[in-house]
């Protein structure tokens, strides 16, 4: 408890940083709120109105105190553009992308692993060959790689939707085919880190003298692989899923526009089109404190794999 404490003590300047560097980041942005509300027929007392309505005739810093104060009360303000509370507008589209962030994770688990392992045991042209696929994979953006999908799966085969949403309690069958194409599309970068990183942990931990001392005292192949080398090989493969957790958030905003789901994603993408700052910082925060929930989980998890984090 004293651990996880410290942690989240270290977190709240993180989380301060970040929201303070977003909001005034934004409120550098050459576009005005206010001139797209009024219209290009607006006169100017129309404008300083708007402008007042929406606080933006204040001083900067005054309005960002004024924010972290209703943050802190769980209070993220209300859409510029609909007057929809900010909160309830992340709550709906939440779901969407951590269903896709999940997904991806737990698909770059099952495959990236393996593949490392494989890779580091086989060695020779196998290794080679998995090595050069991780990089070509790595090297391809996600974007590219989710219209590629949309014209196989969707406009040749026709076999998987190319665009669209639906909730999982609505239709479990359709929730997973909508999320088929987005996940692959996303987590081939994670596959891609996950695999590289167990075969690298995998070598290391197979040239160390406590696997030539198992060896020798008799034990099989496969429980020397997978029961001793496998585990102790976990904790870096642990530290690079919780990167892997903001990549993926991240590349989920391109991949959510590409395939119309109705994500964090695609409601930050429009915000920003709109120039709707409350929204746009309402995900930022909310993003940031999944970041430092996820990284604590992480480090939780290691101290449960490794002793000697645990000392």
């Amino acid at each position: 408890m004293r651990y996880i404490a410290k942690r989240l003590l270290y977190a709240l300047p993180m989380l301060f940083g970040v929201s303070a560097l977003a909001f005034f980041l934004l409120n550098l942005l050459p576009t005005d709120i206010a001139d797209s509300r009024a219209g290009e027929d607006a006169t100017p007392e129309t404008i300083a109105a708007i402008r007042e309505s929406f606080g933006l005739n204040r001083p900067v810093v005054e309005r960002y105190a004024e924010w972290v104060l209703s943050a802190l009360r769980g209070d993220l303000g209300v859409s510029w553009h609909n007057g929809q509370p900010v909160l309830d507008s992340i709550v709906a589209s939440a779901p969407v992308t951590l269903s896709m962030v999940v997904l991806s994770l737990v698909l770059s688990l099952l495959i990236g692993v393996p593949i490392g392992v494989i890779a580091a045991v086989r060695g020779g042209f196998l290794d080679r060959i998995l090595v050069s696929g991780t990089v070509l994979a790595l090297a391809v953006p996600n974007f590219w790689l989710a219209l590629l999908l949309v014209l196989a799966f969707s406009l040749t085969l026709d076999v998987l939707p190319a665009t669209g949403y639906v909730p999982l309690a609505e239709d479990p069958q359709l929730w997973a085919l909508h999320l088929v194409l987005p996940v692959v599309a996303v987590a081939t970068v994670s596959i891609s880190a996950i695999a590289r990183q167990t075969r690298s942990a995998m070598l290391e931990n197979l040239g160390r003298d406590y696997v030539r001392t198992l060896r020798a005292n008799g034990l099989s192949e496969s429980s020397v692989l997978y029961r001793h080398v496998l585990k102790n090989s976990g904790v870096p493969v642990l530290t690079t899923l919780g990167i892997q957790f903001v990549n993926l958030s991240g590349g989920s905003i391109i991949v959510e526009q590409v395939f119309a789901v109705p994500g964090l994603g695609q409601l930050t993408m429009t915000a920003l089109a709109r120039n709707d700052l409350p929204v746009v910082l309402g995900v930022l925060l909310v993003t940031a404190v999944a970041v430092v929930v996820i990284n604590l989980a992480v480090d939780l998890l290691n101290s449960v794999v490794n002793p000697k984090v645990r000392a």
